[in-house]
């Protein structure tokens, strides 16, 4: 998509956790603080207690567990049974609140501790209590309130050999062995010396700085010292961009440890938190650190062991919510770090087969990724474009379903996996190959499943989900090589946003994808600010073959209203094969492509050829492949996204909105290649519609809206229209916006729209008339 009308592609600038976390103890959790070994189960080794037992520390690891609070009157008495380096914490509400102490934020240095001291904000009041105001309005109350645990995540003791504050605003922390240490919020990490580990990932000394985003609506990364070691830990150049996103939409806010919103003006404001308790985080929210069950760290053990002879294979599949992507990006980050590893350094292949929640790339895509650095942050902070070259992983092939689910095409779905297997065996061999599966493991689900892992052959089959037993007998049966593993889910936590929320913000994050000075960043203006490509769909060179519909039959003359304000894949078309559905099979055009010979020109001319009897065109003149047919992934990949503005009939223009960068559209063209949009069951670009709303009305609110934590709902719960703040917020913007509107009340919606509340007060009035 050349920016010049001379360039041949004819597009142009239009003017306008715990030990159990990554290791360590097997340990339960009681209410009344006891922490209890689990009796006859073998000890797990993660990243950090085998990091511990390689140097001959035989030594156990403290209990990191986090320890409900209790009253008073209890600690003493459970103190007996309380580790050492955890203390309890007293809940006794008094009649004036305690003034809590300040957590470490960026490079200001705490107050110094002694060894016996509490970690910072031991003791400070809970941010759960929903109470909290009015008890603390009465003077002189004897009330004892029942308030949510203060969780403790870091045991690191900050004082004046420990914490020093560096130049640039860095910060030089010494950690003693077996201390942890959870960050929230944006930072990068140096490791000057000794070792720690990070979401299973070895981290050693070197000049390289690890860039970590850790938001509350994901688990927070755990950094363990398996011995004693010194790092630096600084603000990341690319929070401020991120965070920016807050002002085009609320998904976005709130989710690090903003004091003033997303754009606060103060340049010397740190990116990052260190977390002593959950009382130094934002109110309003249950912050939790990743953990990882004990059968999951022995499972992970024994993989990076058999991945030291040779490249293992390994196929995660399980239900949706399980712990699939969890477990693969432990995994994944610990056989990358793993120094004994055979050919370590050259990474690791991923096939990420999920198109509703993918790991890597963006959504309705499945993808080959070639993965070289730790991943170290959530899919929405990292997305994949052809122009990112700073995130530590390419994807080497990709392929478009234009759905969040397989079944939207089954066959083209296995086509597609097949295809990518097939790629990685021919570039990729020599690496470990792991696999993520969607969670539909039900039905036509399960049969995709056990076809592709009779394909695959892999050396490992896992399942992350106790039963059903007709799953895993099936599962079995496709797989030959052994028995399949079956490991605990992962625990399901309170999560402040939704699987459609997160999918929402990683499409967004990627169509504001930019690439400066080699550090992922984004833009934060609006799309419809950003001048838009023009791609020529008329004329004798056109910038794109047509227009295909997958999953679904548009006649021919709604087809420019049905792809207009949507999302398309661009997929490139390699060569004419990729047609055979639409073209017989001894057509002379494809029978001409088989031989592989032919120079650009003749490419050219055989897609020009192609091009009048594949293609219909509509009142609009815009070209459209037969409806009911699909591109043959072993001819054609896709290489992006593009959400299309608008349609110029008069010039035949398509304005479209895409991160893919000019040359490698350039290069399309200089292979004599040819370029199809792919239109689907892509999820409505919404956020889209309403960033320049959202904008407006955080410029006229000073930024005050976004100190207000969000309510998230579920994908399935209605929303209150008297009550929706962002309706309110829409509102108070000013100018027409496209597929926009804005209804108050209940305007325009039917009987029964409005959410059911049910009334809590059944029988007292009938009490009352008595």
């Amino acid at each position: 998509m050349s920016s010049r009308p001379a360039k041949k592609l004819t597009l142009s600038q239009a003017p306008s956790a715990t030990d159990q976390t990554e290791g360590g103890a097997d340990v339960l959790m009681v209410r009344e603080e006891a922490s209890v070994e689990c009796p006859g189960r073998l000890r797990s080794l993660s990243a950090f207690a085998r990091l511990r037992q390689a140097r001959g520390q035989g030594a156990s690891l403290p209990p990191e567990s986090p320890v409900a609070s209790a009253p008073r009157e209890q600690s003493t008495a459970a103190s007996a049974s309380t580790p050492e380096d955890v203390q309890p914490v007293a809940a006794t509400r008094k009649s004036r609140r305690t003034k809590a102490s300040q957590p470490i934020l960026g490079p200001e240095a705490p107050p110094a501790l002694d060894e016996q001291s509490q970690p910072p904000s031991a003791g400070a009041s809970t941010p759960y209590d929903s109470a909290q105001n009015e008890l603390d309005g009465l003077e002189g109350s004897q009330t004892t309130a029942t308030q949510a645990p203060v969780i403790h995540f870091s045991n690191f003791k900050p004082n004046k050999s420990t914490f020093k504050k560096l130049a640039g605003g860095k910060l030089q922390l010494k950690l003693a062995q077996g201390e942890r240490l959870v960050i929230l919020g944006s930072y990068g990490i140096r490791v000057a010396s000794g070792e720690v580990t990070l979401y299973g990932a070895t981290l050693r000394p070197s000049d390289k700085r690890h860039w970590v985003h850790a938001p509350h609506c994901h688990a927070l990364p755990v950094l363990r010292c398996p011995e004693h070691a010194s790092v630096e830990v600084e603000s990341h150049p690319g929070a401020e961009p991120i965070r920016g996103l807050g002002t085009l939409s609320p998904l976005f806010r709130k989710l690090w440890n903003e004091t003033s919103g997303p754009q606060s003006g103060k340049a010397a404001v740190p990116t990052f938190t260190i977390l002593f308790t959950s009382a130094d985080g934002p109110k309003k929210v249950l912050l939790s650190d990743l953990k990882s069950p004990p059968e999951w760290n022995r499972e992970i053990d024994s993989l990076l062991v058999a991945s030291r002879s040779k490249p293992v294979s390994v196929v995660i599949t399980g239900p949706k919510s399980s712990g699939k992507s969890t477990f693969g990006r432990l995994l994944c980050n610990q056989i990358l770090t793993d120094k004994a590893g055979k050919g370590r350094g050259n990474g690791i292949a991923v096939l990420d087969l999920d198109p509703g929640q993918p790991e890597h790339g963006s959504p309705g895509q499945i993808s080959l990724v070639h993965v070289i650095d730790p991943v170290l942050s959530p899919s929405f902070c990292r997305p994949l474009t052809a122009s990112q070259t700073a995130l530590g992983a390419t994807i080497a092939r990709s392929h478009t379903l234009a759905s969040m689910s397989p079944a939207s095409d089954p066959e083209l779905y296995i086509a597609a996996t097949l295809d990518l297997l097939n790629h990685y065996r021919n570039r990729y061999g020599s690496l470990p190959l792991l696999v993520n599966t969607p969670g539909w493991v039900q039905g036509t689900g399960l049969d995709l499943l056990t076809k592709f892992i009779s394909k695959a052959r892999p050396s490992h089959v896992l399942y992350m989900a106790p039963g059903p037993v007709d799953v895993i007998e099936s599962l079995q049966e496709s797989f030959k090589a052994g028995t399949v593993a079956r490991l605990p889910s992962q625990t399901t936590q309170y999560t402040t946003r939704t699987a459609a929320h997160l999918r929402t913000m990683q499409t967004m994050s990627y169509f504001h994808a930019e690439d400066r000075s080699g550090v992922p960043t984004w833009t934060t203006d609006p799309l419809s600010t950003v001048p838009p490509w023009q791609v020529r769909y008329t004329g004798p060179r056109p910038g794109v073959l047509g227009i295909m519909c997958y999953d679904y039959q548009t006649p021919t003359e709604l087809l420019a209203a049905a792809i207009n304000g949507t999302i398309l894949a661009v997929v490139e078309v390699e060569n004419a094969l990729a047609f055979r559905e639409i073209v017989p099979g001894d057509d002379n055009d494809v029978q001409l492509d088989k031989k592989m010979e032919m120079d650009r020109t003749e490419v050219r001319s055989s897609f020009e050829r192609l091009r009048s009897k594949i293609t219909t065109l509509t009142p609009e003149g815009i070209p459209c492949i037969a409806n009911g047919t699909t591109l043959d992934p072993k001819y054609s990949h896709t290489i992006g996204l593009a959400l299309v503005r608008g349609i110029d009939q008069a010039t035949g223009m398509l304005q479209v909105l895409t991160p893919i960068p000019e040359d490698r559209m350039e290069r399309i063209n200089e292979t004599g290649g040819a370029t199809v949009l792919v239109s689907g069951k892509f999820d409505a670009p919404s956020w889209a519609y309403t960033e320049d709303l959202y904008h407006q009305a955080f410029g006229k609110s000073g930024g005050e809206e976004a100190d207000d934590q969000m309510d998230i709902v579920d994908e399935d719960e209605a929303v209150d229209p008297a009550q929706s703040r962002n309706e309110t917020e829409v509102a108070s913007a000013s100018g027409p916006t496209p597929w926009i509107e804005v209804l108050r009340g209940s305007q325009k919606r039917g009987i029964g729209s409005q959410v059911w509340r049910v009334r809590r007060d059944l029988g007292r009035t009938a009490n009352a008339g008595d």
